[in-house]
């Protein structure tokens, strides 16, 4: 018997016990959540009984935060990792369709002279949960910098927000418009954005 040995099963008691229940991707998962030393941004560590990966999205009392460290080996059988507030939630419009007018068998509405009918269909706007910062940026000690006119955005890394976020698009935030000028990926689930006011 190995005395500096955690039983599993004292851990999973400790965790129904002391655990509340959070939204990790918009998966419902049991986790303990601590404080971290106060800083200008609130930031969390999560420990959990699954992995918690870089670039997660936790949604903790309906607010988001991103995952910003790895944590693939357990800490005292357990996982632990460091959340932080994201401080904006970046809205692009919804896809434009055009199509035509149709009737309730689904064919095709013809107007006087035999002209279909068009319409426009729009589609439900896309929120993407970021953290924005106007200085500078840092995730492990290494600080990145920015010129006065710009930002750093940095959010999940998937399909959606890569498109999104292509090198030259613009999109609205803070009343001001934005065009994207660099995606870094090198930290991977996380897509660190530089982008510059125009």
């Amino acid at each position: 018997m190995n005395l500096f040995e955690i039983n599993q099963d004292d851990i999973e008691s400790i965790f129904n016990m002391a655990s509340q229940t959070v939204l990790i991707n918009d998966a419902e998962r049991q986790a303990i959540v601590t404080t971290s030393p106060l800083t200008e941004n609130e930031e969390r560590f999560i420990h959990t009984l699954e992995g918690v990966h870089m670039g997660d999205l936790v949604t903790l009392d309906d607010e988001k935060y991103l995952s910003l460290t790895e944590s693939i080996t357990k800490r005292h059988s357990k996982y632990k990792a460091k959340i932080r507030h994201c401080n904006y939630v970046i809205e692009f419009p919804g896809e434009v369709i055009e199509d035509f007018m149709r009737d309730e068998n689904g064919n095709i509405v013809y107007d006087r002279l035999g002209d279909p009918i068009t319409i426009t269909i729009v589609g439900d706007p896309i929120f993407i949960p970021a953290i924005v910062e106007n200085k500078t940026f840092s995730i492990t000690g290494s600080q990145l910098l920015v010129a006065e006119n710009q930002i750093i955005v940095i959010a999940q890394d998937n399909e959606v927000n890569r498109g999104k976020f292509t090198v030259n698009n613009t999109f609205s935030l803070m009343d001001l418009n934005w065009k994207v000028r660099n995606q870094d990926r090198t930290k991977k689930g996380l897509l660190i954005l530089t982008c510059e006011r125009v």
